[in-house]
Order: structure tokens, then C-alpha cells, then sequence
């Protein structure tokens, strides 16, 4: 049932994110994380309406497992951007 926003958060948002700074403006690439984060802690608030957010800061399980699945997303971008940077670097000595 809640597999397809997980495939969004920590699929479809890093890899978009990374993507789209690199293609446009590979000098901001450093806040690809950043924005990724946000974009991930947003969808979180969405999908889980249910959930009031007094009930998500105040339930130590709520809290700990947004947490957990916001810093998991900004490991995985951290690591889309480092792999960008690379074939930044890359393209740039074959342009040499």
C-alpha cells in the first residue's frame, strides 16, 4: 500500500533533484541535499494528514521514524551529488 511513496521519497525525489541541479547549475549542486530534504519532509506532511503534527513531535516512535527517513533520504542525495560531482569532473577533463 505505501510502497509507491517510498519509491517517491527515496527514489524519485534524490535522483530528480540531483538531476535537474546538475543540468541547470552544476555551482548549486552543493543544495541538492537541502532541497531534496525539504521536498521529502513536505511529501512526509502530505502523506501523513491523518496524522496531526502535534501527535507526530510529541509520539517519541512518530518523531524518531521522520527522522530516520529524512536523514535516509539526504545519505542517499548526499551520495546522487557526490556521484555528480564525479562526472562533473569527468566532463570537464574531456573538455580539456
Amino acid at each position: 500500500m505505501y510502497d509507491w511513496w517510498n519509491i517517491l521519497i527515496f527514489g524519485v525525489i534524490p535522483v530528480l533533484t540531483v538531476a535537474v541541479i546538475f543540468i541547470v547549475k552544476r555551482k548549486c549542486l552543493w543544495t541538492a541535499p537541502l532541497i531534496s530534504a525539504v521536498l521529502a519532509f513536505i511529501t512526509y506532511m502530505i502523506l501523513l494528514t491523518p496524522v496531526t503534527m502535534v501527535e507526530i513531535f510529541h509520539n517519541n516512535e512518530w518523531r524518531g521514524f521522520l527522522f530516520l527517513a529524512v536523514f535516509m533520504q539526504l545519505v542517499i542525495t548526499a551520495v546522487l551529488t557526490v556521484a555528480a560531482y564525479f562526472a562533473a569532473y569527468i566532463f570537464k577533463q574531456k573538455r580539456k
